[in-house]
């Protein structure tokens, strides 16, 4: 439990951390900082990974004995920011998932979630490592950055 609360709060900061840092580099509206989560899971198993500007924090396991956090490069947060940009937030949730593996559990079962501010946003579900095209590049980055497989 204690670990729990540690994790927690160790994800608590490093968001208001990177709130800070953002107004300091020119981004004074907390309603326009930008965190991504991605969870992915099945009976057996769960990941999560919370990218914010400052780090990333993989978590491999319900318990949270597994927890894994290391700084973000500048080139990875550029990606993630240029393509969120770009994204339709409001339909994340109506993304059309390109297989449904996870619905016999035999894929876990993933989304993303964008959290802009104090608002977020969720993916439909799809198969951990098949995300939908429109949100891929975000995805593949994500899993790639963080040390949890894309399959």
């Amino acid at each position: 439990m204690k670990k729990i609360a540690l994790v927690l709060l160790t994800v608590a900061f490093v968001v208001g951390c990177s709130s800070k840092k953002a107004a300091v580099a020119g981004n004074n509206n907390p309603e326009t900082a930008l965190s991504f989560e991605y969870e992915a899971q099945t009976r057996g198993a769960y990941n999560k990974v919370v990218v914010t500007q400052d780090s990333i924090i993989t978590i491999k396991d319900r318990g949270m004995k597994n927890v894994v956090s290391k700084p973000v490069s500048s080139s990875d947060w550029n990606y993630l920011m240029g393509n969120a940009r770009k994204m339709n937030l409001e339909g994340l949730k109506d993304l059309k998932a390109p297989s449904t593996k996870n619905y016999a559990d035999a894929a876990l079962a993933a989304n993303l979630k964008v959290i802009k501010g104090t608002t977020t946003y969720t993916s439909s579900t799809f198969d951990h490592g098949n995300p939908p095209a429109q949100i891929s590049g975000i995805v593949h980055r994500i899993l790639n950055m963080s040390d949890m497989k894309a399959k």
